[in-house]
């Protein structure tokens, strides 16, 4: 087919148009590159912005709020990265640390916020409070006096002093400064957990117990307080509740271990060893380094007469500390009892736990065991 001539200049109108227009572009192009920053280049990475300090105290709030404390701990770590000189958020750090049971930690971060202002009230009695969850009572009595001197009506500054006076055995004193700090400020949870806890040490469970209720009523976010008011129940002989009390530690922080081991013990004396195996195992899977914990599964594992299974655990678990006579002679019978029977790696243990008891009847009997089957 022919094209008529009419086409023909229509399309080198068309060709002439495009010409122009490209030359048009062209020149734009150069213009605009020689003006940095006006043309987005798709090959460098997008610039992300720096979040603003405040964004990680609000994530704080809102973590510790909904009980997550190891995240709330987190985001006021950030935020002492950017401004390292909030004592305010020091003190708040310091006083997650010590809930969150890393005690080392938080007495560094309340010695942090202290050495900014030697004079705050609430800034000794933190660091006397954490003085006296490392065992450094004498210290901590000196400062928790010290803030109750600087500031008698803050309420923290009484309960901190009574957790001191309770741990190192005045009772009385420890009992009035909690219900002092009470009456200060009856919404203050410090000051109903050193209640409950001065109870606690004295073996008043039931006390105890109503006080943790009061606790949870002004925080019932916070784990640690189900998880302690769940001691003094088993320590009451009422396991049902004390398995409820600790499954709401769980419920509020699901990577509790201490509350794992405390749910396990209970099973355990429930007679109930297969759950408590269950329990024990979450608590060993989420701190292998518990000591309790181990030693506490190693003890389950035995009464299902999983001896073989309860060395492990148990040695694990008396290597890191947990040492008492019960541990010592349940891992020197689980040796006797395993298959196959190792008397030389028994009696060792069972000596142990005649140097804490001389009249230790399970060791005294392991003993004779190894005695019998070495005269055969």
């Amino acid at each position: 087919m022919f094209i008529s001539d009419s086409r023909k200049r229509r399309r080198h109108r068309r060709r002439n148009l495009l010409f122009v227009a490209i030359i048009i572009v062209t020149a734009g192009i150069f213009l605009l590159a020689q003006r940095p920053g006006l043309i987005t280049n798709p090959f460098q990475p997008t610039p992300t912005p720096t979040p603003a300090p405040t964004s990680f105290l609000i994530d704080g709030e809102l973590a510790y709020r909904a009980g997550r404390l190891s995240d709330a701990i987190v985001a006021f770590e950030a935020y002492l990265t950017l401004v390292p000189d909030d004592a305010d958020v020091w003190a708040q750090l310091a006083r997650l640390q010590i809930w969150n049971g890393d005690a080392e930690a938080g007495l560094a971060s309340a010695q942090q916020a202290l050495k900014r202002d030697e004079n705050d009230a609430y800034y000794n009695a933190l660091t006397a409070w954490g003085l006296d969850w490392v065992g450094q009572y004498d210290q901590a009595a000196e400062l928790a006096i010290h803030a109750v001197d600087l500031n008698p009506q803050l309420a923290e500054a009484r309960a901190y002093l009574a957790e001191v006076y309770a741990d190192v055995g005045n009772w009385r004193r420890a009992e009035e400064e909690a219900k002092e700090a009470i009456r200060l400020n009856p919404d203050s949870v410090d000051a109903h957990r050193a209640l409950a806890y001065t109870y606690h040490i004295q073996g008043k469970y039931k006390q105890a117990i109503t006080a943790y209720d009061e606790a949870i009523r002004v925080a019932p976010h916070l784990a640690r307080l189900y998880y302690e008011k769940g001691l003094n129940l088993s320590a009451n002989g009422n396991y049902k509740n004390a398995v409820e009390s600790l499954r709401q530690a769980i419920q509020v922080d699901p990577d509790y271990a201490l509350a794992y081991d405390a749910l396990g013990w209970a099973y355990y004396y429930q007679d109930d060893p297969e759950r408590a195996i269950i329990e024990l195992e979450h608590a060993v899977d989420i701190d292998p380094n518990n000591a309790q914990a181990l030693a506490h599964l190693g003890m389950a594992l035995y009464r299902r007469q999983r001896y073989e299974d309860a060395v492990g655990p148990l040695q694990r678990g008396i290597e890191l500390g947990a040492e008492n006579e019960a541990y010592l002679y349940t891992l020197g019978l689980a040796y006797i009892y395993g298959e196959p029977r190792d008397c030389d790696s028994a009696i060792p243990w069972l000596e142990q736990a005649l140097e804490m008891n001389p009249y230790s009847q399970p060791a005294l009997a392991g003993l004779d065991t190894c005695a019998e089957s070495l005269s055969e």
